[in-house]
């Protein structure tokens, strides 16, 4: 009897395992309405997947935070399905062969493979490697020249008129600093995606394609930092160390380079008429995808990364990137969300939002995400604050160090 009742409670055990939905977890990054939308999007999910798939966010911190536990998860192989990877940060899973390609899924899948000229094309290029598409968009953007309309028409500028150069910016700003004491017309950030822009939009370049050459050193950055550093000794442009979002709200700033995602931030905390513009160009018209995609791990079983899958394309699809995008302020990622009537009422009712989706068809590009990227990246940014702080300091000469501290760095990792 014993053993009818072993055997009995044995199948039971196997018929619940067996019936147990497949978990898929999903590591995330953002806080306040950014994971609040992701976490009603998968409670979304889980709701239509009921008793066969569950998704299970976990929240692992800032992008920073994120991509090191993930090392960590990697070296003990204990990865998650899924993990929102800032893009700059997927270096060492490209080269580690961590990630699944999503190739692989959408080669499997005619009716998602046939739909995916309804992407914009820009957030698929950044993300495919060797002719795999690794990641899909979640919170992309692209970085906006903010203004204060209203220290403009107190300064006597055109708030209308865009800054074409950062000649142009400059100008304006000398008027803006004339108001008195405290004022600026731009707050210079150093944040890393900026920096690029910034030497990308002068003509010149970080690093080579393939990740192996710096090319930082150059006529145009140069010329790109003495003119920062002017600007800075003139107390025309200002940069802090910390508190930039208070010095941008202060109303006392003119312009300030932040996210797309901070359209809504400026226009519920600042006291003064937000504007926009597309980023300066002068000699170089790119601007960085910034944000974070998606990404699966090749490590998980079959069955799991198959359930995960269903949950990419959920939360890419039409109706969840249209909400991402509505509730957050972050892009769309479909050309079906961008061009449906509730999007297309919201662009409307806040032109500004249009413009980030004008820089991503016409000059938008993946940032560099090579292995070293972030080590790269730390070493710039100290060399651009350097120049920033130090009004004695060479340009050419921290360039000069930095383009070789960095090559000594590129070519230890590859060699």
């Amino acid at each position: 009897m014993k053993k009818y009742i072993v055997l009995i409670t044995m199948l039971v055990l196997v018929t619940l395992v067996l019936a147990a939905p497949t978990k898929v977890t999903i590591w995330y990054s953002q806080t306040g309405i950014y994971s609040q939308t992701l976490l009603d999007i998968v409670d979304e999910f889980n709701k239509l997947h009921e008793g066969k798939i569950v998704v299970e966010p976990i929240y692992t911190g800032s992008y920073s935070d994120t991509l090191t536990k993930l090392l960590a998860a990697m070296m003990a192989n204990d990865l998650p399905t899924l993990s929102q990877i800032e893009q700059s940060r997927i270096g060492q899973f490209i080269d580690g062969d961590a990630f699944q390609s999503l190739s692989y899924f959408i080669e499997r899948d005619p009716e998602f493979a046939a739909n995916m000229d309804d992407f914009f094309e820009a957030f698929i290029t950044a993300q495919t490697f060797d002719g795999q598409l690794y990641g899909l968009p979640l919170n992309p953007s692209t970085p906006l020249l903010y203004v204060n309309r209203d220290l403009f028409r107190q300064a006597g500028l055109d708030p209308n008129k865009r800054p074409k150069t950062w000649y142009d910016v400059y100008d304006a700003s000398k008027a803006i600093a004339a108001l008195g004491e405290g004022y600026y017309g731009l707050r210079f950030s150093t944040s890393d995606w900026i920096l690029e822009q910034y030497l990308w939009s002068r003509g010149g370049e970080v690093i080579s394609e393939d990740g192996r050459t710096m090319l930082i050193y150059s006529a145009a950055n140069v010329e790109a930092l003495k003119f920062l550093q002017k600007a800075i000794n003139e107390k025309v442009w200002v940069w802090v160390a910390s508190g930039g979002s208070d010095l941008d709200l202060s109303g006392k700033i003119g312009f300030t380079t932040r996210s797309t995602g901070s359209i809504g931030y400026l226009q519920a905390n600042a006291d003064w008429e937000v504007g926009a513009f597309q980023m300066p160009e002068q000699g170089g018209s790119k601007v960085p995808i910034g944000g974070a995609n998606v990404y699966m791990f090749k490590s998980g079983p079959s069955k799991e990364k198959q359930a995960g899958w269903e949950f990419l394309k959920f939360l890419t699809s039409t109706e969840s990137t249209l909400k991402w995008a509505l509730n957050t302020g972050y892009m769309c990622c479909r050309k079906s969300a961008y061009n449906s009537p509730e999007m297309q009422a919201e662009l409307a009712a806040n032109p500004l939002k249009k413009i980030t989706y004008e820089q991503l068809m016409t000059r938008a590009v993946r940032r560099p995400w090579f292995g070293p990227y972030r080590e790269i990246l730390a070493i710039m940014t100290k060399g651009f604050q350097t120049v920033i702080t130090d009004p004695t300091a060479d340009p050419d000469q921290v360039l000069r160090e930095v383009q070789e501290e960095c090559q000594e760095i590129l070519d230890e990792y590859y060699y």
